[in-house]
């Protein structure tokens, strides 16, 4: 959902990968810098919050992955550094990035484990289908409730909101959880659509 208003700040992000590639830096490396903070973050998520400074050190560690991985794509398109290999890494440490966070809310009994298993398998699925069915000339990108952005997001709203109340960390995964679960849903149904009416074209 947020990737149909990416316009609005993509001024900015192409500013920053301005200044990224000023300092050395190449789209990939910026991927990278990115997956290793999302590692931090679920190292942090791993310690269960004894302290708000273990939530102020995630929330950091998060917002500054997920900016990092919301540049590496502008980097690449200002310089002209599009590739199918960089475009299979940065999909593949997002995937595996995800599953680091949510194994880190397990392992630190911030959430029961079955809820972070549903959000990760949910989260996991959006992703698989959107890569499964773009092989059928179905584009689902901007479609459903919870793509990364959102999930990302949300993660890092209840993560804020858990120095006041871990429940609310609780409920944010379950917000994933549900969201995603949707919009797999939704994706399986506008694909059903779009190729329903190929086929009637086709006639």
């Amino acid at each position: 959902m947020l990737s149909k208003i990416q316009y609005l700040v993509e001024g900015h992000f192409q500013r920053a990968a301005g200044v990224f590639n000023k300092v050395g830096l190449a789209p990939n490396s910026v991927t990278g810098v990115g997956f290793l903070l999302t590692l931090v973050a679920s190292l942090f998520y791993s310690t269960g919050f004894g302290s708000v400074w273990l939530v102020s050190g995630a929330v950091l560690v998060l917002l500054v992955g997920a900016y990092f991985d919301a540049v590496d794509g502008a980097m690449a398109r200002r310089y002209h550094q599009i590739s199918k290999m960089g475009g299979i890494l940065d999909s593949v440490l997002d995937r595996v990035g995800e599953i680091a966070l949510y194994a880190g809310l397990a392992i630190g009994n911030l959430v029961p484990g079955w809820l972070s298993l549903w959000a990760l398998s949910a989260s996991l699925m959006v992703s698989y289908v959107r890569a499964r069915v773009d092989g059928e000339g179905v584009k689902l990108k901007g479609v459903g409730l919870a793509e990364r952005p959102e999930r990302l997001l949300i993660l890092l709203i209840s993560t804020i909101l858990a120095a006041f109340n871990t429940l609310a960390l609780e409920f944010g995964v379950v917000l994933v959880a549900l969201l995603s679960t949707v919009t797999v849903v939704e994706r399986l149904y506008r694909t059903r659509v779009v190729l329903s009416i190929s086929v009637r074209d086709s006639v």
